[in-house]
C-alpha cells in the first residue's frame, strides 16, 4: 500500500544543529531554503537571516520531519508558505504542504498538506490573491490546482490537467514531464513548462472560478525537439519571456504582447556535455531586479552560472560564466539586487556572490553556509 508521506504531520521547530542561532541583524530579509531530506540528516526547511550590506547568512532554526520540501513559494502578503513533497519512487505518494509564515519572528507553523495527485511533484507557486496553488508533478506528467481558504489551509485539488506526449530525448523524454507553472504578471495567464513533450503552454486564468484554468483554450508553444522546456522567467518591464530548456542548455527568448508569444532568439547557456546523463542540467533562470542582466544555472559537468546581458529589444548576449559549487538546483537574488545565492545540492552549500549592478558579473564573497542538499531557495521581508 503506497502511504502518504506528509500526512498528520507534527511540525515542530528547533534550533539548526549544526550551529547556535546567531543574534540577528537589522536587516529586512530572511532566506528560506528548501532542502532533500530522504537519507540524510535534514529537517526539511530552514530559514536564515539575511544581511542585505554584508551579504551574509545567519541561521534562525529550521523545521523537523518535513519530507523532501524542494520547491517553496510565499504568499504575496507572506502569511503563508507553500512547499511540495517529492516522492522519489513508487512506494510513496507526493503531496504539497500549507504553512503559517510569521515574517516578523520567522515562525513557521504546519497548517495542513494534500496529495499532489502525482509523482515527483517538483514546482509550487501561487497568484497574488492567495487563494490559488499550483503544483507541478514532473513524473505525474500533470499538474493540480488548489483552493486555499482564509487561515491559508489548502483545499483537496479541484483541477487536475493532465499532458501527454514525448520528444526525442529517448532516455528522458519517454512521457510528459510537468517541470513548472508560472504565472503571467497580469495574471491572465498561467504558463507551464513540459520537459518531456517539448511544449510550454499558455492557460487563461481567472483566479475568482471554482475552477480558475481554463484547459480548453490554452495556446501551445513548441520547442525545438529534445530541448526540455523547465522554468521561465518574465522581464521587469513585462515586454519579455525567457524559457530555460533543462536538456539542451537553450534559453528562448520571445516578446510578450497581444496575449501571446512571439520567438526572438535561442541562445546557449552551456555548451559543457553530460552524455552519461543525456542531460546538460539547466536548472534555475532569473533576472536582476534593474532587468539589465539574465542568470541561468547549469548542472551537470558544468556547475555554473552564465550571465548574459538583456538588450533593448529582448534578445541576449553572453557576458560570462562562474564556477559554483556542485549540482547548483536553484539560486536567487536578493531584493536589492546587490547578492546572487546558489544552493548547490552535492556539496550541501549555499554560497553568496556580489553582483556588479553595472556589468552585471559575480564575485564569491568567501561566504557560505552549509545544510543538507539545498534545491530551493526564496526571500521573505523581516519586519
Amino acid at each position: 500500500m503506497r502511504k502518504f508521506l506528509i500526512g498528520c504531520i507534527a511540525l515542530s521547530i528547533t534550533a539548526a544543529s549544526s550551529c547556535k542561532p546567531s543574534k540577528m541583524s537589522n536587516n529586512k530579509e530572511y532566506v528560506l531554503a528548501g532542502t532533500y531530506t530522504a537519507g540524510n540528516a535534514s529537517g526539511g526547511i530552514y530559514l536564515y537571516d539575511f544581511d542585505e550590506d554584508s551579504g551574509t547568512l545567519n541561521p534562525v532554526f529550521h523545521t523537523e520531519n518535513i519530507f523532501n520540501p524542494s520547491y517553496l513559494a510565499l504568499t504575496k502578503d507572506e502569511k503563508y508558505l507553500y512547499a511540495v513533497n517529492e516522492n522519489t519512487d513508487a512506494n510513496t505518494k507526493g503531496g504539497v504542504s500549507a504553512f503559517a509564515f510569521d515574517n516578523r519572528t520567522g515562525n513557521i507553523n504546519f497548517l495542513n498538506s494534500q496529495l499532489s495527485n502525482g509523482d515527483a511533484p517538483c514546482f509550487v507557486s501561487v497568484d497574488s490573491t492567495g487563494k490559488n496553488v499550483f503544483v507541478a508533478n514532473y513524473n505525474g506528467g500533470n499538474f493540480s490546482v488548489y483552493k486555499t481558504n482564509d487561515s491559508g489551509k489548502l483545499s483537496p485539488a479541484v483541477q487536475i490537467i493532465a499532458h501527454s506526449g514525448t520528444s526525442a530525448n529517448k532516455k528522458i523524454q519517454t512521457q510528459s514531464h510537468v517541470h513548472s507553472t508560472f504565472l503571467s504578471p497580469d495574471e491572465k495567464y498561467l504558463f507551464v513548462c513540459d520537459l518531456g513533450n517539448d511544449t510550454l503552454y499558455q492557460y487563461p486564468f481567472n483566479a475568482n472560478d471554482v475552477k480558475p484554468v481554463n484547459e480548453a483554450n490554452a495556446k501551445k508553444y513548441k520547442v525545438s525537439a529534445g530541448f526540455g522546456p523547465r522554468h521561465l522567467v518574465f522581464s521587469p518591464n513585462k515586454k519579455f519571456v525567457y524559457l530555460l530548456n533543462e536538456l539542451e542548455a537553450k534559453i528562448i527568448a520571445y516578446s510578450f504582447q497581444n496575449d501571446s508569444l512571439t520567438y526572438l532568439q535561442t541562445v546557449t547557456s552551456t555548451d559543457v556535455e553530460d552524455t552519461a546523463n543525456a542531460d546538460k542540467g539547466s536548472a534555475a533562470i532569473r533576472i536582476s531586479p534593474n532587468g539589465k542582466f539574465l542568470y541561468a544555472s547549469n548542472r551537470g559537468k558544468a556547475n555554473d552560472i552564465t550571465i548574459f546581458k538583456i538588450k533593448e529589444d529582448g534578445t541576449l548576449q553572453e557576458v560570462a560564466h562562474v564556477p559554483t559549487d556542485k549540482h547548483p538546483r536553484d539560486f536567487n537574488i536578493s531584493p536589492n539586487g546587490k547578492f546572487l545565492l546558489v544552493a548547490a545540492r552535492d556539496d550541501n552549500s549555499i554560497k553568496i556572490y556580489k553582483i556588479n549592478e553595472q556589468t552585471g558579473l559575480l564575485t564569491y564573497t568567501q561566504h557560505s553556509v552549509t545544510l543538507p542538499m539545498p534545491v530551493a531557495l526564496i526571500f521573505a521581508t523581516k519586519k
